[in-house]
């Protein structure tokens, strides 16, 4: 079966957002449902849910089907769905005249979605929802997919986080993030790895403190390189929550809480302990094999990520004249106006590359 399109889940205050990325034919359809639906399933799940199908290349009949299918299941469970795309581009004319009428209705914004939403009931009890997850984990087939779960639900449980990630510690004293995340997560996981230092380092230790928390990173000196990197990013805030040793497989990590600067409350604080003891539990079996097979695809990741951000840098530079510093600038800084993952922002860069040279041709 295929792998499906790519899947990322947001937190964005009062809605979830999905972020899916691909094609969506007939041979990734049904694989990319069971991503949409595991994304949501982890939680009682926030009232909205918006499917951002903006760097979907191309959406099939069969596509069609199973977004439709995935509103249906989720309105079953109270929870409502909608698009993010441009009303005029032509997957929002082929859902429009593909679905019955107020499935999934396309908005332009996340905020125009909000406010056509229905009015959500009231919130289950933490208890529950902890006890949802503790179910799910339960039957996840594999230690990736019940950390993929985790981090599902610490963007809902979790008041004020706006990206998370997990990182481990394996045997050897190499740190890696075992599941996809969105690219920011993704990068400031990696200038931790890269550079020794970090609070996910500091709590991911066997040996460190139960916890790092820095409310202003535009003030820390604990953490520069870090610190840079993530109030770049806008965020100025970071909660890393060490998970209990899986000493059987050597293993150490955090669950990892990015917010706005001052935005980490003691709420979610004890909230991130609570989630990290779930993401502890799926830790304590996992085998010697299972973690290679984790380190192989966080490897396989940010190489694929890299060359094809590699490649876009290489494409700008030769267009504009600029070296690879202001390359990756001009990436990122795009990639944060138009709030949309860097490496998908390169790899459109790229595949569009030649018909852009041949207009400026003509």
């Amino acid at each position: 079966m295929s792998a499906g399109a790519d899947v990322v889940a947001v937190d964005a205050e009062q809605a979830l957002i999905l972020r899916v990325s691909g094609t969506l034919e007939a041979e990734t359809a049904q694989a990319t449902l069971t991503k949409l639906l595991d994304a949501t399933v982890t939680l009682p799940p926030p009232h909205l849910v918006v499917l951002d199908l903006r760097d979907v290349d191309h959406l099939s009949a069969a596509g069609v089907r199973a977004l439709g299918e995935f509103a249906v299941r989720r309105a079953q469970d109270g929870v409502h769905a909608a698009v993010l795309l441009d009303p005029d581009a032509l997957n929002a004319r082929i859902l429009h005249s593909s679905l019955p009428a107020g499935t999934l209705p396309v908005h332009a914004s996340v905020e125009e979605a909000l406010a056509d939403a229905p009015a959500p009931g009231g919130e289950r009890h933490l208890g529950d929802q902890l006890a949802e997850l503790t179910r799910i984990l339960l039957d996840a087939t594999s230690v990736s997919r019940a950390l993929q779960h985790v981090v599902a639900a610490t963007t809902v449980v979790v008041p004020h986080a706006r990206l998370v990630s997990i990182t481990l510690r394996d045997p050897g004293g190499r740190y890696f993030t075992p599941v996809e995340v969105p690219d920011i997560a993704a990068d400031l996981d990696d200038v931790q790895y890269r550079t020794g230092s970090g609070p996910c380092l500091d709590a991911a230790h066997p040996d460190g403190p139960a916890y790092s928390l820095d409310q202003d990173l535009a003030q820390t000196s604990a953490w520069p390189q870090f610190a840079a990197v993530a109030t770049a990013h806008g965020l100025g805030a970071v909660l890393s929550t060490a998970l209990l040793p899986a000493r059987r497989a050597g293993l150490s990590g955090a669950l990892n809480v990015y917010a706005h600067r001052g935005g980490i409350t003691e709420t979610d604080r004890h909230r991130a302990l609570l989630l990290a003891t779930h993401a502890s539990l799926a830790l304590q079996h996992v085998r010697g094999a299972e973690i290679a097979d984790l380190e192989r695809t966080h490897l396989r990741r940010a190489i694929a990520s890299r060359d094809v951000i590699g490649q876009a840098k290489g494409i700008l530079m030769a267009r504009q004249g600029i070296d690879a510093d202001a390359a990756f600038r001009l990436l990122r800084r795009t990639s944060q106006d138009l709030n949309v993952k860097l490496a998908d922002i390169a790899a459109t860069l790229v595949r569009n590359h030649t018909a852009l040279t041949t207009a400026e041709g003509e």
